[in-house]
């Protein structure tokens, strides 16, 4: 894409000597043959009113005028003195040869479109000077007349045609260098965004295995704690019992130790690395919800179903769901009001927790990073949660949460 903008600005600036390509090169020589014949053909009509006929001169002429033409694209400044010095040539005579100023002409277009502005300007008053000059002092009329002064007109039509060209196209080059300044913009924008994406995952994750460590690390206390009160109460037992009993023990005090040393590399180093206080739980629900009716949020709390112990996994994602929506309730929606509702199933949980939008709030508006939060607390439960606006102004959370009866 640089080589190419590099490229254009080369061509803008009136640098780029390559050959033109098939397509210009038929374009000029469907320039170099019509103004050629043109010629002729004026010439061949004013050599028969007075009784001549075209010589080798007159083609001689022609051929001049088609190299420079033709040539007029790679060199469009040499091409252009040449061409005004043969114009020149061409009109001290008393039978004027027209085609070398109309080729002299051409070339001008191609400096005025190929150069900056006060190049092609200069140029044109340059040749205008030239050309009208010459034909004033050849010529057997006054200085004024229409012939002389048609020559500077066509040379001003000329430089002015040239230079609309060059600034059409260096607008389109500026338009397409802004159009891909923006998209490129726009790509390091969104890959921005993606990058910020994956790396909220990526902690949240890193969040939710602590807990879950926590869940873990808990209940293997009890095992252990468990085993040694076992270790206790059968001593009247065989042998093997006790021992068995005891590497329970010990494998249950290794597994806290490996568990604890991952939590230390999982841990930042600006976090608490260990905490007395329990994890929370469906139990706790009464409490949150008493916290967000003291800030102001209105909660309609319904319950289907004989509610029943869950897994503690299964209990802190419920509840860390329920806490994230509560909050986006409160921070996003309006009337201050939400609905909750838990139905327990034999086989799941679910979670409904309904709020008021504005219905001017576009149906896109992000409610922070806590919504991926919640979808890798589900996926790692192994549920499904939907989240979004629905139809009657209105933002709905729902998760599916799969559920195994806790042990008493």
């Amino acid at each position: 894409m640089r080589l190419l903008q590099v490229s254009a600005v080369s061509h803008l600036a009136g640098i780029d000597r390559s050959w033109p390509s098939v397509r210009t090169a038929v374009v000029d020589g469907a320039i170099a043959a019509a103004v050629c014949a043109g010629a002729l053909i004026f010439e061949g009509l004013d050599a028969g009113d007075v009784g001549a006929s075209l010589d080798a001169v007159d083609f001689a002429t022609c051929a001049v005028a088609a190299a420079l033409i033709l040539l007029r694209r790679r060199a469009p400044l040499p091409v252009l003195v040449v061409a005004v010095f043969a114009a020149v040539w061409s009109m001290i005579p008393d039978d004027v040869q027209g085609v070398l100023p109309a080729a002299a002409i051409v070339a001008l277009y191609t400096v005025a479109s190929t150069s900056d502005r006060t190049t092609a300007w200069t140029a044109g008053a340059a040749t205008a000077a030239a050309l009208y000059l010459t034909a004033a002092i050849t010529s057997a009329g006054p200085w004024y007349d229409s012939d002389n002064l048609e020559l500077i007109a066509w040379t001003a039509v000329a430089t002015a045609a040239g230079d609309a060209v060059r600034s059409r196209r260096a607008y389109k080059i500026a338009r397409q260098e802004r159009a891909t300044a923006l998209e490129e913009r726009a790509e390091r924008a969104e890959r921005a965004l993606e990058e910020e994406a994956r790396r909220q995952v990526v902690e949240e994750r890193m969040r939710i295995a602590r807990e879950l460590h926590d869940v873990v690390a808990h209940h293997i206390a009890v095992i252990n704690v468990q085993a040694g009160v076992a270790t206790h109460l059968l001593r009247d037992n065989p042998t093997g019992a006790e021992e068995a009993l005891t590497h329970v023990r010990h494998g249950a005090a290794n597994v806290l130790d490996e568990l604890s040393n991952i939590l230390s590399v999982i841990r930042r180093s600006d976090e608490v690395t260990s905490t007395t206080d329990p994890l929370p739980a469906l139990d706790d629900l009464q409490r949150l919800v008493a916290d967000f009716t003291n800030v102001g949020l209105e909660i309609d709390w319904h319950t289907v179903g004989a509610p029943r112990p869950v897994t503690p996994a299964t209990g802190l994602a419920a509840y860390r769901i329920i806490q994230e929506s509560l909050t986006n309730a409160h921070r996003h929606g309006c009337h201050r009001r939400a609905i909750l509702r838990l139905t327990y199933e034999p086989d799941a949980l679910h979670i409904e927790i309904l709020n008021d939008v504005d219905a001017d709030q576009p149906v896109g508006t992000p409610r922070g990073h806590g919504t991926v939060g919640m979808r890798e607390r589900v996926v790692a439960a192994g549920g499904a949660i939907e989240v979004g606006p629905t139809g009657d102004s209105q933002f709905r959370v729902h998760a599916t949460l799969p559920t195994e009866q806790a042990e008493p």
